[in-house]
């Protein structure tokens, strides 16, 4: 199973430069990895079999589970049963044949043989588990837009910038002629492109709070109303009422379903034959939309905090220069406010992700070298108002 997923593994190694932050990493990458290895898991029929096996009275069984598969399988609207013990019963002996009397065109298109049974029950037809492992596939590569777009727009700008720089508490020769140029680069004004930088990586975060809440909703339509049946089976398990639970999971992913075929008799009169099926990898797809439910609302609440925390910092300089400070082991404040007077918030959040990407030491180097250039720039432009 690992050899399955081990490609994954390469995906989720930690870069070098780092070009994405917690949230956006969880969001983007994360997510993605999870999706691509369930539908991995969900298409290895080594480990979980096959999604249908059938029973039936007719000997092709090949037929039988092709038939099942493409036509659809279903089982009875039980919303109000009792209990799931009579479900089996109701699936194998609930339909009387006089409800079969319709048109051979409908019943051979369809596969809607009698709606509801002598109890008024309607079938309901399961064919969203051909969709399963394309759905998944799909929202990976929904979930993993944003980083690819910022990795496109981004176009190893940090890298460039953050590349002879290692990460250790020591500063050496060639660490400090990188810091002397980045400085010179900090102290110059580059107002137009931060603020593209900054605006593009803001789309993207916002993008991820978008894809969120429409995963969301796909789920909702893809699994009818699976959010309000998880909500309710939930808040079955404080109560430890496991039954609750059951019945509320197996109605969404149900593991025994009835399939009928059409057939001619011999002479000539239309037959049916009801098989019954078991589908084993509800039993795992109960278990990842599970995990899915709160994946996605944690994404989603992730993504409107970031949101939230980004227009603060939009609105508030002073909280800006705190963050910075804590950024470079508390610095003193004067040599900060020097280091970034005229800075925009574009510039902060340039100067906070080059921060990200090395080590404490070295940026409070930085910064003051920044200061130093900065103040030298001032005097520099006193003297020449003064000779003139």
């Amino acid at each position: 199973m690992y050899s399955a997923v081990k490609p994954l593994s390469k995906y989720l190694q930690v870069k070098s430069v780092r070009i994405y932050d917690g949230i956006f990493t969880l969001h983007a990458k994360v997510t993605c990895a999870i999706l691509l290895a369930f539908t991995f898991l969900l298409s290895s029929k080594q480990y979980f079999g096959d999604p249908v096996v059938c029973i039936s009275e007719i000997p092709q069984m090949d037929f039988v589970v092709s038939h099942c598969w493409t036509m659809g399988m279903y089982i009875l609207d039980y919303e109000d049963a009792p209990s799931i013990a009579n479900l089996s019963k109701e699936i194998q002996y609930g339909y009387s044949k006089q409800h079969y009397n319709q048109t051979l065109e409908k019943n051979l298109l369809n596969n809607a043989l009698g709606l509801k049974n002598e109890h008024g029950r309607e079938r309901i037809f399961l064919r969203y588990y051909q969709w399963v492992v394309p759905v998944l596939l799909l929202q990976s590569f929904i979930f993993y837009l944003p980083a690819f777009l910022w990795k496109k727009w981004e176009g190893g700008r940090l890298k460039h910038l953050c590349a002879c720089l290692e990460d250790t508490l020591t500063l050496t020769e060639k660490s400090n002629k990188h810091l002397g140029r980045l400085a010179s680069y900090f102290a110059q004004d580059h107002k137009e492109s931060h603020l593209h930088y900054f605006a593009s990586y803001t789309f993207c975060e916002i993008l991820n709070f978008i894809i969120s809440i429409c995963n969301i909703k796909l789920l909702n339509v893809f699994l009818v109303n699976f959010w309000s049946h998880y909500i309710k089976a939930l808040a079955a398990v404080p109560a430890y009422n496991w039954d609750e639970w059951n019945r509320i999971t197996t109605r969404i992913f149900p593991k025994i379903a009835k399939c009928q075929i059409l057939k001619f008799g011999g002479s000539g009169s239309l037959e049916y034959r009801d098989n019954l099926c078991l589908l084993p990898l509800n039993t795992l797809n109960e278990k990842i939309f599970v995990f899915l439910w709160f994946w996605f609302i944690l994404m989603a609440l992730l993504a409107a905090l970031k949101l939230i925390y980004r227009c603060i910092f939009i609105c508030n300089r002073g909280l800006r220069l705190q963050v910075l400070r804590a950024h470079t082991r508390f610095m003193s404040k004067a040599t900060i406010k020097l280091a970034v007077s005229g800075y925009s918030c574009s510039d902060w959040f340039f100067l906070m992700r080059v921060s990200s990407n090395i080590s404490p030491e070295q940026f409070s180097q930085l910064m003051r070298l920044i200061c130093g250039k900065r103040s030298g720039n001032e005097k520099s432009a006193s003297q020449s108002v003064d000779t003139s």
